[in-house]
């Protein structure tokens, strides 16, 4: 994607006297960096007290969904305006979406003596691209371009070979599984997306609580973010209409600090960082396998410049990246694109 689509931070630096720089971090810097991923805790309710639910593999086992992402762009401000002697701002909002689906279908090629699974993902049948934006002035078409470009960049089409393991967790799964969003480092977006385009649930080594809610606090190492709080929160809901036994896991992750250094810290000013990540996964309870989920996410910028003569507070940008991810199991049902409704993303589909 082009460097115009890092949260539009260019431009909105150049409004004041900003520079442009450039500064690209491979992303296997990061994968050591985020040190939580995606949680899920289910067990069926016969063993809810004893033991914590874990996948089941069977080698030659297959199973097909239909994926859909949204992405959205989006970058506000205010722009000065010189009228006779006096400045003036005037607020600017502009963003573009675009979304894609496709059907990812999972095959176990083996097992190993622990029930680790030997992977095969098969994403095919991807549906054309789309990409608009919320007017036609020159800087949004830009963001939209960028979008585009993207899901033309990553093309879809591909095979993914990971192992994954009676947890659920994930191992040996490369940077292609997930659209180039050419985010600034750290890209902690882009991580978590990785691992959400995937169709299955981790499973932590605790047993199920049906009604109780909890928040841990988390702790990251990021490059070019100081001080950086988090915090994980969630709690399990009973899950009906579903042909088996199932349970929805509902979860909340949440990043925030002061970026230092980086492409994304303006020669003066200061800039606050925030990553913000929910989901609501159904599984199955009697094997631990994802029957269907909403995944959302958004990394936020927040840059305050110094004063500006005539003008009453200091200007304020604010970049906004986000995603959003829909699965929806279809073995015995063709794989058709999800139907159309109200995304977490805000718009109508």
């Amino acid at each position: 994607m082009t460097r115009r689509w890092r949260f539009a931070r260019f431009r909105a630096l150049e409004l004041f006297g900003g520079k442009r720089r450039a500064s690209v971090r491979s992303m296997s810097d990061l994968v050591c960096s985020v040190m939580w991923c995606l949680l899920g805790l289910l067990v069926p309710p016969a063993v809810a007290q004893e033991k914590p639910l874990e996948r089941s593999f069977l080698a030659g086992m297959s199973a097909g969904y239909r994926i859909q992402l949204l992405v959205r762009s989006e970058i506000q401000g205010q722009q000065p305006v010189q009228i006779g002697a006096k400045t003036y701002v005037k607020p600017f909002l502009r963003e573009a979406h675009g979304r894609l689906s496709w059907r990812a279908t999972q095959h176990v090629i083996s097992v190993s003596a622990d029930g680790t699974a030997n992977i095969e993902e098969v994403l095919d049948e991807a549906e054309s691209a789309q990409a608009s934006g919320s007017s036609a002035d020159e800087e949004t078409e830009k963001l939209v371009k960028a979008v585009r470009e993207a899901f033309e960049k990553w093309g879809v089409m591909r095979v993914l070979r990971y192992h994954e393991t009676r947890a659920g967790q994930l191992t040996d799964l490369s940077p292609d599984g997930a659209p180039p969003l050419e985010e600034a480092s750290p890209p902690v977006l882009t991580l978590w997306l990785l691992r959400a385009l995937r169709p299955g649930v981790a499973l932590p080594a605790a047993p199920i609580r049906f009604g109780e809610l909890w928040q841990e606090p988390r702790t990251a190492q990021l490059p070019h973010w100081a001080d950086v709080r988090g915090s994980e929160a969630g709690g399990w809901l009973a899950a009906t209409g579903f042909p088996e036994p199932a349970a929805r896991l509902h979860l909340v992750q949440q990043l925030s600090g002061t970026v230092v250094s980086g492409v994304e810290k303006p020669p003066e000013g200061t800039v606050q960082a925030r990553f913000h990540a929910e989901s609501l996964n159904t599984v199955s309870l009697s094997d631990g396998r994802l029957m269907a989920a909403t995944r959302s996410a958004t990394r936020e910028i927040t840059w305050k410049l110094p004063p500006v003569k005539g003008l009453r507070e200091q200007p304020e940008f604010r970049g906004r990246l986000s995603v959003e991810v829909q699965i929806e199991a279809c073995n015995d049902s063709p794989c058709l694109s999800p139907k159309p409704g109200r995304s977490a993303l805000g718009e109508r589909e």
